[in-house]
């Protein structure tokens, strides 16, 4: 695949989703979350719906019009009328999933793997939860971003007027739908009163209300970043992270570079997943183009992976996931109980000896990109050396107990 220095990634961030209060004197108050499990009961719905009605295309794109295309993107489309015959997302034989628990509720990832990665996978190409990523990416909605309902149909069309943000609709305060098929009446090109009107896009929907263009395969789409850029997977959403470490990075992860300025990578990681919003942005969307409660689809392609330590601590920033979650940022991982979780933190346990003095980092002996943990070696292989010196099955730098500098 060739990739030109074109980007416009903006990133992941988190932004606080706040109402005001008619009341003035008030002042600004936060909406509560919808229960957990009832959202993600119903977007489970939705998802699988998705995944049942469309169908995917893998989309050389040539920005220079020169023949040669600089990169690969998907688009999704609905399986309908000329693409009534297209084979489903859901039976296309690559659709997997995998299960995330979060906030007690287990949530399903669906995983469209279009290229596993490098042919040799190793622990330098595999990221972990905690790791730096090189990659391109592509995130966009799963409806257009005027269907608070995600039923397909945007709110100025939809027959649940009140627009309550049900994805099954609650039956009270609906518009009139002489044929049934959930397109308002003032905004169907089936109602004879309409005939005349146009419908560009064809979705059934007149022009006057629609706002959006369904023949633009952009449409839906709230951030991407063609140009490979470096993310760190502690500040992605969940699921993201979660789809992204079951991947492998190019060969090497080092690209060929071509005449005209490009560069060439081989055997990259190449996947879809489709996440609920219980791993996305929940009700706290980082832009307007985001609704609350949207699942999200990203398409990635993983380049290269660094085994990350945030705290130069000489403890890979993973193995600072104490119980095993994929978080390294809550509670359980922050020993000392401090404002900085374990991976973030010069002193783990808080008792004025540097982590980096309570352990040993010897380095990568075997040059894979990873430092291995196993204390059931001899000492002389070992990458990294533990201690606990008063014997208690905790290690010193996670034990108040024990003090001792080690690398004096």
């Amino acid at each position: 695949m060739n990739l030109r220095k074109y980007c416009y990634a903006t990133g992941f961030a988190i932004l606080a989703l706040c109402a005001c209060n008619n009341d003035d004197d008030d002042g600004p108050t936060t909406i509560p979350p919808r229960d957990f499990t009832t959202q993600q009961a119903a977007e489970e719905i939705v998802l699988k719906d998705y995944l049942e009605t469309h169908f995917y295309t893998r989309v050389n794109v040539d920005v220079n019009d020169d023949g040669t295309p600089e990169y690969e993107t998907v688009h999704f489309d609905t399986i309908a009328g000329v693409n009534s015959g297209e084979a489903s997302i859901m039976s296309s034989g690559l659709l997997s999933t995998k299960t995330v628990t979060r906030n007690d509720v287990d949530y399903t990832l669906y995983i469209l793997n279009l290229n596993r990665g490098t042919d040799t996978p190793d622990e330098k190409n595999q990221p972990k939860a905690a790791d730096s990523t090189f990659l391109t990416y592509r995130g966009e909605v799963f409806y257009d971003n005027q269907d608070r309902d995600a039923d397909g149909i945007p709110d100025i069309a939809d027959i649940d007027s009140n627009e309550d943000g049900s994805a099954l609709g609650d039956g009270e305060d609906r518009r009139p739908d002489a044929d049934d098929d959930g397109i308002a009446d003032n905004s169907d090109v089936d109602n004879p009163d309409l005939a005349s009107e146009p419908d560009s896009d064809g979705d059934g929907i007149i022009d006057d209300k629609d706002p959006v263009d369904n023949n633009d395969p952009n449409r839906r789409v709230f951030d991407s970043a063609i140009t490979p850029v470096w993310f760190d997977l502690v500040s992605v959403v969940s699921g993201f992270r979660e789809a992204t470490v079951d991947f492998f990075g190019a060969v090497d992860g080092n690209p060929a570079s071509n005449p005209d300025g490009t560069v060439t990578y081989s055997g990259f990681g190449n996947f879809v997943v489709f996440m609920p919003s219980g791993l996305a942005y929940y009700d706290r969307p980082p832009n307007s183009q985001i609704a609350a409660y949207a699942p999200l689809i990203f398409n990635v392609q993983l380049y290269d992976v660094n085994e990350s330590d945030h705290d130069r601590d000489g403890i890979p920033s993973y193995l600072e996931d104490l119980d095993g979650d994929g978080l390294v940022i809550d509670n359980d991982d922050n020993t000392d109980g401090d404002s900085s979780p374990n991976y973030f933190d010069l002193d783990d346990d808080g008792d004025r000896v540097p982590t980096a003095d309570e352990v040993t980092f010897v380095g990568d002996l075997n040059n894979d990109g990873s430092i291995d943990i196993n204390q059931d070696i001899p000492l002389d292989q070992r990458e990294i050396i533990f201690y606990d010196d008063d014997g208690d099955g905790v290690w010193n730098h996670l034990d108040a107990d024990d003090r001792e500098f080690k690398n004096n």
